[in-house]
């Protein structure tokens, strides 16, 4: 039996510049039935759907939307214990951290799943990290943080990526300041990394017609994965 794609949404260091960008994803692929999707952040599903009540209430005052988000942390929390635990880890976003808590989550995932991790910046850097010696079995990354835009080289962002297995998307800004249009000119990738290049910045802001060519080029990604999963059950 065909298995059913999870979609890991791994976000960046500090996902909430992502919330527009995250609305559109879960706008695109909470539609679909055949597609369970997963947060790293175990309470950014209610976290959105606060996020969605709160964009029809326009009267608020733009202060509430931090407001907002402690509220919801903290009531999550007191419903989940556990994800004040997670909380403490994330600080300082640690990579290794990061990377205990997605091996985890892949980990708990079901035999009736595919891992696809569909992750922003350091998101991406983390599920490389670990793709190979784990069950993720797809990366998409949206701005792959090749590079510090205020620091030096620093090759423990991207040597790994050209020895990595795993099949891996990377969406990268022709403008990006993590690395722009000649990251495949500058940087040495395996085989098995794609770069699909989107004319825009690390803050993957996206007009209409844009975020249209980067989903469909997400969904072909995830349609050719599931090809692949038929193909070996048969």
């Amino acid at each position: 039996m065909p298995r059913k794609p999870a979609l890991i949404l791994v976000g960046r260091d500090n996902w909430q510049k992502d919330e527009s960008l995250n609305q559109l994803l879960l706008g695109r692929f909470s539609r679909r039935n055949d597609i369970r999707i997963i947060w790293e952040d175990p309470a950014a599903e209610v976290i959105q759907r606060a996020r969605r009540l709160e964009s029809r209430l326009t009267w608020l005052p733009a202060f509430s939307r931090r407001l907002t988000l402690r509220l919801t942390q903290i009531l999550y929390g007191l419903a989940n214990p556990s994800y004040f635990v997670y909380l403490y880890r994330r600080r300082g976003n640690s990579i290794p951290a990061r990377c205990h808590d997605l091996r985890e989550i892949v980990g708990k995932l079901g035999a009736e799943y595919t891992p696809i991790v569909l992750s922003r910046s350091a998101g991406g850097r983390v599920a490389s990290l670990i793709a190979d010696s784990s069950n993720i079995e797809q990366i998409i990354c949206m701005g792959y943080p090749f590079k510090h835009p205020q620091m030096g080289d620093e090759p423990e962002r991207y040597m790994h990526l050209q020895h990595l297995k795993t099949p891996m998307l990377i969406l990268q800004g022709t403008r990006d300041e993590y690395g722009g249009h000649d990251v495949e000119e500058r940087y040495r990738l395996s085989p098995s990394v794609e770069v699909f290049l989107v004319e825009t910045s690390h803050d993957f802001a996206l007009n209409e017609l844009q975020a249209s060519t980067v989903f469909e080029k997400i969904e072909s990604v995830i349609a050719r994965q599931a090809g692949r999963q038929q193909q070996a059950t048969h």
